[in-house]
């Protein structure tokens, strides 16, 4: 940034404290989306939803799969839960779905409230061995969450199913498909029956919204098949911790045309896409240790207006703004009067 518009940015920063957010607008080329749930000694959800510089909020994780129609899925949200649901099938067993998480039922109320979307994401880095075995598994799945984190329903109600989020409801799901081809039974595993289980929920609540964090080689092996066969309004892609084709190549190489891979991604988009537009986020880490295998893969607020003023210009139908990982690193990385995210939304505005 030049001086004058690293001046405007700051007035930004101080600027959104004293602002009310407006309606979350998917057609914006300035949202900026933040993980939550995932960050050491993390802040209440309700930090985030209270923050003027953040649209929408993903809220991490989902972190295992049913095996078989009837199984549960498994969550992880920090330290936001207590206590588990007994086992289905075994009522003196515990299962992976966490019971009690008031703070996300409030966080959820106040984002809405804040105009803010909130989206549950399903998958992760730890661990690695979820999949769905089959599209029927894949359809309840689709079912259970609906029920779980959907609107109340009296069906679901009546037949005692879970809701670890009380009356609260997600906007839609995210999926950070990161399962390891030696965690699953088949090779295929890591990639199969997405755009069905999209698809089942589009079908039960059509006017969710959908996301997908790819990593940034294109195309994406775990989510390629899933946004040619399902409309997702969001991709979230993860230019870091894959060094060719991060956010840091555009800075150190920006004539390589091999490198950071926003333009790769756009096109493949264009040409491939279930929904045409569907919008695409650079994806950064929110501090050096929000990627501790490629710290230098953390952008400043220069470098970072670099690459999104470059590609909001070249492609301003499809971008979208800038994603982050994670909450808790954007809040510890203060920068003069604002913390990251806040850099962020400034930037982009």
């Amino acid at each position: 940034m030049s001086p004058s518009t690293i001046s405007r940015a700051a007035a930004a920063v101080t600027l959104l404290a004293s602002t009310t957010n407006a309606a979350f607008n998917a057609g914006s080329t300035a949202n900026v989306a933040m993980y939550w749930g995932q960050g050491p000694n993390q802040a209440p959800l309700t930090t985030a939803c209270a923050d003027e510089s953040i649209d929408v909020v993903n809220v991490a994780f989902v972190n295992g799969f049913p095996a078989k129609i009837g199984d549960w899925p498994a969550t992880n949200f920090g330290n936001a839960c207590y206590d588990y649901y007994k086992h289905p099938t075994d009522s003196t067993q515990d299962n992976k779905l966490l019971r009690t998480c008031p703070s996300i039922e409030n966080g959820i109320k106040l984002c809405q409230k804040n105009g803010k979307k909130v989206l549950l994401s399903l998958g992760g880095g730890a661990p690695t061995s979820y999949y769905f075995p089959s599209e029927a598994v894949a359809k309840y799945t689709a079912e259970f969450l609906m029920g779980a984190f959907g609107p109340v329903t009296p069906a679901w109600t009546a037949n005692n199913g879970p809701r670890p989020f009380g009356d609260s409801f997600v906007d839609g799901f995210d999926l950070d498909l990161e399962a390891e081809v030696n965690n699953v039974p088949r090779p295929e595993d890591i990639k199969a029956h997405y755009a069905y289980f999209v698809n089942q929920l589009k079908v039960i609540q059509p006017s969710l919204l959908i996301s997908a964090a790819p990593q940034c080689e294109v195309p994406d092996v775990r989510l390629a098949d899933a946004i040619k066969g399902a409309p997702f309004d969001m991709i979230f892609t993860q230019f870091y911790n894959t060094p060719k084709c991060s956010a840091r190549a555009g800075i150190s190489e920006p004539n390589n045309v091999e490198g950071f891979s926003f333009k790769k991604w756009a096109d493949w988009l264009q040409a491939n896409s279930f929904k045409q537009d569907v919008k695409l986020y650079i994806g950064l880490p929110a501090s050096p240790a929000a990627a501790p295998s490629y710290p230098d893969h953390h952008l400043s607020p220069n470098e970072a207006y670099t690459l999104a003023n470059q590609w909001k210009q070249a492609y301003p139908g499809k971008f979208g703004g800038i994603m982050l990982w994670e909450d808790k690193r954007s809040r510890d990385n203060e920068i003069n009067c604002g913390n990251y995210g806040s850099w962020m939304k400034a930037i982009l505005n």
